[in-house]
């Protein structure tokens, strides 16, 4: 009936509050001349802010000009003394060599001093010879002594090649122990065998000396920089001035590892600019007080008329916000017309508020309960009650259905014109929960109780199952043994033989209906190989095809192969047989049984109808028939326990809950699609595993026989023991049987070395096998151990394997299974 939390119409209950808020939304006066004071004061500070920050762009920029002009003129007259230095070690080479330096020395050494006359950039100019031993210099000084062997220069001109020349970083002389940079050409005779070099010192002073000659503008410093950033010389106008914070340009020298940087001080750069901001700021400030006075005194005029109107806009704002913003619908209905409707509603019902206001209530109740709204609305109007509350459906835009719990009351205009507009329509306002969700845990909850009570049966069945288990194969076990032996002394073909065997088939069928019961207490308690399922259900196949009806067509695809599970051979054996054996049972009149084995990859979970798949790769078996199918209410329940449509004595009821526990132990789920009439699909999903099924070794003819050993028999049940010793003495062995766990275990401490093996049961009153067994290893560690269990778990295996048992063997055991372990006991390596 009603959509949304109601408040007040929009066209008759907020009227008022519309009316307060025309005369309270008379601007914020106060806040519109902050504003535009703010406004004003911003525009005043950003004018000259951007007018001050492009004079400092515009004076950074000159000032970067200037450096480069600067620094790319300097860079141009480095280069040219750099370039008359090597014109100089050119034509020395060629005037002058090694050989008649060392022949006239003096002679060489006023030639050399007259090349750098002239050359104020060079301090001296040396010969050295191959050794790097100065052979002649200008400098006058004694230079016997002088070896350049060890400089850069001189290990980069002894390996080139031609006329190459190479620069040095600055050193200090070896003749005058001056800082100089060193220029070096290579001497080389007719074959470019190296015969020296001609070396250069320039001198950094000159440099030096040349910026000082530049009329530069105080803060400014020139450095003449080597390869490796390391200043040559530098020069500082008004040393001092230039700091840390510079701006430099940096130029390198045409030809030369050598660069030139100016750098500049910004506080110089910048001084006149400064000066300038200043005043530009003061005037700024002042301007943007008398603005903010200004605008002060106007906001405190009109501050007092906001404060009139404070109350009634809190209380608006309240009321506006609750309507909004309440959790659940709020509705406003005129009849049945929607006259407000918040946003939660909208959202419930999917429709927007324009749209509402176009639509009656029953446009988007559920039809079923379009009854149940106008009787409780009947009783708002006509029969004076408060308030109703009642559950009812709306139907979603989207046509979902929407569950909601409502409680609605009547209302009234307050205001005289507003009762006169409203005629003898009521104003009804409702709040409106969804309550879908809450439905739909309420829905899960009971299914999921269902299944635990479901579940809670299985447990009690496993657990009286369990219980009988132990006693009941001992039984079974007495009956095969004992008829086993009788058939081996009956002759062919006679009546008693014949008997026998009929109890042996009655046996093996308890023996089989035993291990059906027993699933449902094994959970997760059987011990898992790898399986190949591809063999089970050939397998299973070849047992079909030689029952199968002649009016039943049976159709099978096993293409894919390596589909291994971990699990058991038998329980596998189990769920495709019983699946099988129901698809032939379902088609009384003929029809088709479908088996079929593929690999699956599941990207995500897929919930079944028993069971969810989680996602990885699985082995789906497919078991189709076009038989009867199975009804509705035979579906919710065919995975039971004891449940059978079948005719007294034609089932057990066992087979699909055996294949509903076994498929769920190990880890997988069945789906299951069917229709009366029109057959039926069982799906059955096994996780799949990488690991690989070991490779059985093929069986034997005759039974092992022992020689002579003697065989520890322990069991409580007397009729086991003296069976055990008759087939242990048909075996070759000497059986010694006990009926007490604790006087086998006496026997042995009175001699340990008779018995070579033990065969015991574990399940006893006064000791357990597992407890004999550890008591045994304290005094021979080494001796075989074989243990057997009418009720096996997992639990008892690894409890078995800790006291050095490999295995436990099932009840009720064969000649055949007997005589093997013993065979393995006593020859280990050929177990398998």
């Amino acid at each position: 009936m009603f959509n949304r939390h109601p408040v007040f119409p929009m066209r008759a209950g907020f009227l008022v509050i519309l009316r307060s808020w025309r005369t309270i939304a008379w601007p914020h006066s106060e806040r519109a001349v902050a504003i535009g004071a703010s406004l004003v004061v911003l525009l005043l500070c950003l004018t000259s802010g951007w007018d001050q920050w492009r004079a400092r762009h515009l004076t950074l920029a000159d000032n970067n000009r200037e450096l480069a002009s600067l620094a790319s003129a300097i860079a141009e007259h480095t280069a040219r003394s750099m370039q008359a230095a090597q014109l100089i070690l050119r034509r020395t080479a060629i005037d002058q060599d090694v050989t008649r330096a060392r022949a006239a020395p003096q002679q060489a050494a006023d030639f050399l001093r007259i090349q750098i006359n002239g050359a104020p950039q060079l301090r001296e100019l040396s010969i050295a010879d191959a050794d790097g031993q100065l052979v002649a210099t200008s400098e006058r000084s004694n230079y016997s002594h002088v070896s350049v062997a060890a400089r850069s220069y001189f290990q980069r001109l002894l390996h080139a090649s031609g006329d190459a020349i190479a620069i040095g970083e600055p050193i200090i002389s070896l003749l005058d122990h001056r800082l100089a940079l060193p220029m070096a050409l290579r001497l080389h005779d007719a074959n470019d065998r190296f015969t020296g070099v001609v070396v250069a010192s320039v001198e950094p002073g000159y440099f030096r000396n040349f910026y000082e000659r530049i009329d530069l503008t105080p803060g400014t410093r020139i450095r003449l920089l080597g390869n490796d950033g390391e200043a040559i010389t530098s020069y500082e106008r008004a040393p001092g001035i230039v700091g840390s914070d510079l701006r430099s340009v940096v130029h390198a020298v045409e030809g030369y590892p050598l660069s030139i940087e100016v750098s500049r001080s910004n506080n110089m750069i910048l001084a006149a600019w400064h000066a300038t901001m200043f005043n530009v700021l003061t005037r700024s400030v002042l301007i943007s007080l008398f603005i903010g006075l200004l605008a002060r005194f106007l906001i405190k005029q009109l501050r007092r008329v906001r404060q009139m109107n404070e109350q009634l806009r809190s209380s608006e704002h309240r009321l506006r916000t609750v309507f909004e913003h309440a959790p659940i619908g709020v509705i406003v209905l005129r009849g049945q017309r929607y006259v407000a409707a918040n946003p939660a509603f909208q959202q419930m019902v999917g429709y927007s508020e324009a749209e509402l206001m176009k639509k009656r209530v029953a446009d988007i109740t559920y039809p079923d309960d379009e009854y149940l709204t106008e009787l409780h609305t009947n009783k708002l109007v006509f029969e004076g009650v408060r308030s109703v509350r009642f559950q009812k459906r709306y139907v979603h835009r989207d046509g979902h259905i929407v569950w909601t719990d409502i409680r609605s009351a009547r209302i009234f205009p307050w205001r005289r014109a507003e009762r006169e507009s409203a005629g003898d329509e009521d104003y009804m306002m409702a709040t409106v929960e969804d309550i879908t969700q809450r439905l739909d845990d309420e829905q899960q909850r009971q299914r999921l109780e269902k299944q635990l009570r479901q579940s809670q049966k299985l447990e009690a069945l496993g657990t009286f199952a369990g219980g009988v288990a132990h006693d009941f194969n001992n039984i079974l076990g007495a009956i095969l043994g004992f008829g086993e032996r009788a058939l081996s002394q009956l002759g062919e073909g006679t009546s008693e033989r014949r008997s026998v065997e009929q109890v042996l088939k009655a046996g093996e069928r308890a023996r089989l209906l035993v291990e059906r019961i027993l699933t449902f207490s094994r959970s997760g308690s059987t011990a898992r190989v790898p399986v190949d399922v591809r063999s089970v259900v050939g397998e299973v196949i070849g047992l079909l095809k030689v029952t199968l009806p002649e009016c039943i067509t049976l159709e099978v695809q096993l293409e894919d192969k390596n589909l291994f599970v971990l699990g058991d051979p038998t329980h596998l054996h189990q769920v495709v047989m019983n699946l099988c054996s129901n698809a032939v049972h379902a088609m009384p009149e003929g029809g088709g049984l479908g088996v079929s084995l593929k690999r699956l990859h599941l990207d995500s979970p897929h919930t079944l109808s028993h069971g969810t798949a989680s996602d990885g790769d699985y082995v789906q078996l497919a078991v189709v028939d076009s038989g009867v199918g199975i009804p509705a209410d035979v579906l919710e329940r065919m995975f039971n326990p004891f449940f059978t449509t079948r005719k007294a004595g034609e089932g057990t009821g066992l087979g699909l809950s055996l294949v509903d526990g076994i498929v769920r132990e190990y880890g997988g789920a069945i789906d299951v699609e069917s229709a009366v009439g029109s057959g039926t699909h069982f799906l059955v999903y096994l996780p799949l595993t990488d690991a690989t099924p070991p490779v059985a070794s093929p069986a034997g003819g005759a039974l092992p026989r022992g020689s002579g050993q003697v065989v520890m028999l322990v069991d409580d049940e007397e009729t086991l023991v003296t069976l055990g010793e008759e087939v242990l003495a048909e075996l070759g062995y000497e059986p010694v049987g006990f009926q007490s766990a604790a006087e086998a275990w006496q026997a042995f401490q009175q001699d340990p070395e008779r018995f070579d093996v033990v065969v015991s049961d574990q399940t006893m009153p006064d000791m357990t096998g597992v407890e004999l067994v550890q008591r045994i290893r304290t005094l021979r560690p080494d001796l075989p151990v074989i243990l057997c269990s009418g009720f096996s778990t997992v639990a008892l295996e690894e409890a078995a394997r800790k006291a050095g048992v490999p295995g436990v063997l099932h009840k009720p055991l064969s000649q055949a299974e007997l005589a093997a372990a013993l065979e393995r006991a006593f020859h280990p390596t050929s177990a398998h």
